[in-house]
This record gives structure tokens, sequence and C-alpha cells, in this order.
């Protein structure tokens, strides 16, 4: 079966070639965006690396993800930095589990190196250590948590990821504020005022079965007409 490739999302949040850079509208802002990394998973996974006892692999254009009773982290090897609209989607499978779906984001060693060069067994303490971001949605409450501390930054308990569903995620960091979006709603708006500005990505499940796809990376380089 052949996949569908959602360059923009849905509700709200759409996406406009103009030559070389595009306009991409989430919510009521509109931002000049140059793209970074697609990632459609149609070929081996050479810029991933895996952590964790659950298993990872590609298949059917997907990033296939089964950590029924264990874990599993996806790390974009890709160094991202700066102002950043990050979209991509998941859709979590039979059996229903803790429908967990994570996202790290600008993280580093904790000198400020490479994050990669840490050794990890995939234990979720592990990453609490280190400078990055994580947006969690789960069946109970989707959170933004900044490391290391695993503080919150913002909480919401009525936003529930709907299983068997494919939902749109977008991310927007520009200059200290951290927009997440779900289904083109937004869920957390959190300003940081010392924020972390460069590192890697990974997507990250907990005794979840799921899939994602989709990746979309852009750099922000201005604001569209309003």
């Amino acid at each position: 079966m052949g996949k569908r490739i959602l360059l923009g999302g849905i509700l709200g949040i759409c996406c406009i070639a103009t030559l070389s850079a595009e306009t991409l509208t989430i919510g009521s802002q509109h931002f000049i965006v140059e793209p970074l990394h697609t990632e459609d998973f149609e070929g081996p996974a050479h810029r991933w690396r895996f952590d964790g006892r659950g298993r990872a692999w590609v298949e059917d254009g997907r990033l296939q993800m089964d950590a029924d009773g264990f874990e599993s982290t996806a790390w974009f090897t890709e160094e991202i930095a700066g102002n950043l609209v990050i979209q991509y989607q998941a859709h979590i499978l039979d059996p229903v589990g803790k429908d967990n779906i994570n996202l790290f984001f600008m993280a580093t060693a904790p000198d400020g190196g490479d994050v990669l060069d840490v050794p990890f067994t995939g234990s979720y303490p592990e990453y609490h250590t280190l400078p990055n971001y994580i947006w969690t949605v789960t069946a109970s409450h989707t959170r933004l948590r900044r490391n290391p501390g695993f503080e919150i930054l913002s909480e919401d308990r009525e936003t529930l990821p709907t299983p068997t569903k494919t939902h749109e995620f977008t991310l927007v960091i520009q200059n200290g504020k951290i927009r997440c979006y779900i289904d083109g709603r937004l869920i957390h708006a959190y300003d940081d005022p010392d924020p972390h500005h460069r590192g890697k990505l990974a997507f990250r499940t907990f005794r979840t079965r799921l899939w994602w796809d989709n990746l979309r990376i852009y750099r922000i380089v201005g604001a569209g007409k309003q």
C-alpha cells in the first residue's frame, strides 16, 4: 500500500512553495522557511541510531517501533540548531499500552558535545541528566520538559492521543519560544529565557507499538505576510 505524504499537516497548518523557500502557516502565524532535512523512511535508516530493549526498524516506508513492555529511542544523527519548524507523524498500533509518543530535541552531551558520544542503555532517567527538551504525549497527559532536571514547563491533560489514528505533530522553536501543536491545535507555549539552541533530536516510546513518518525540519528565515 502506498503511503500518504503530508508536507504541512492539517487543521490550520499548510505549506506553500515559493521558489527556494516556503511559507508555512501554523495556527495564526506565518513563517518563511527553508527545508533542512526530510526523512520518509523509504530506504535504510543510515541517519538513525537506536537505544533501548524494544525493536525499531524501517518497513513499508515508516519507522516502526515495538516497545510493548520495553522502551525504544531513535536518534536522528544530523545536528539541528537555531530557529526551526519540525513536523512529523506518529500512529499508535494495537495492542494499546502507554500510548507513549516522545520527542527529544536540542539534546547535547553534558559538556555541550555530541549527545551520540554518550553511551545509553535506553533507560529514561539517563536522558534527564543531559541538556535537552522532552515533549511527551501519553494516555493521561502531554508535557513539555527541560533537562537537566526533568523540569515541567507546560502540561495539558485534555489532549490525549487516539490509538490507531495518525497524529500530526508540529514544533516551532524561535528565539527561545517553544510552541507545540497536535493536529493543528496549540498545546504548549513556553518562552525559555536561557534556551538550548542546538543538538540532536530523537523519537522515543515506552510500552507502546507505533510508527513514525514524514519528518520535516525547516529553518525559519523570516516572517510571512499576516
